[in-house]
């Protein structure tokens, strides 16, 4: 346990193809040192930034184009990293605000919570464009060794 693994996988831009993902993250850090509970909400937090993507990526195309996503996954002792890359819309999760999430709850709203999730469970949450190339989203969670 705590060993260093990694581990790519390219998946098509459709969400019914987010329990490969998800199956992914839960290998990689099936192998890693994190808590059930951690391991839990980090593939949470996995699972809203791809369906993101799929959802959202490539939405303003005039037909529904097949585009494939890249996920990077990285864990060690230390920690745990996952990097995105699609060629879709740009997108930087940077500009979008906080949510109140008591006022969030108290107009009924659902969804939109997905960058908040992300922000709340992972450590780090760090996008880039790379012009005519690709969008890149990194996520890291720190190992707590206090516990």
């Amino acid at each position: 346990m705590g060993e260093a693994v990694h581990r790519e996988l390219i998946v098509p831009n459709d969400t019914a193809h987010l329990a490969q993902v998800r199956k992914a993250v839960l290998e990689v850090l099936g192998r890693s040192v994190f808590q059930p509970s951690v391991v839990h909400l980090i593939s949470l937090a996995v699972d809203e930034a791809v369906a993101n993507v799929m959802e959202h990526a490539y939405s303003n195309s005039e037909v529904k184009v097949r585009k494939e996503i890249q996920i990077v996954l990285d864990a060690d002792p230390e920690r745990f990293e996952i990097v995105i890359r699609d060629s879709g819309n740009k997108f930087d999760p940077g500009i979008i605000p906080d949510v109140d999430i008591r006022e969030h709850v108290r107009r009924g709203k659902k969804g939109g919570l997905g960058v908040f999730l992300m922000r709340k469970i992972m450590d780090e949450v760090n996008y880039s464009f790379k012009q005519g190339t690709h969008n890149e989203l990194q996520m890291i969670k720190y190992v707590d060794n206090r516990g």
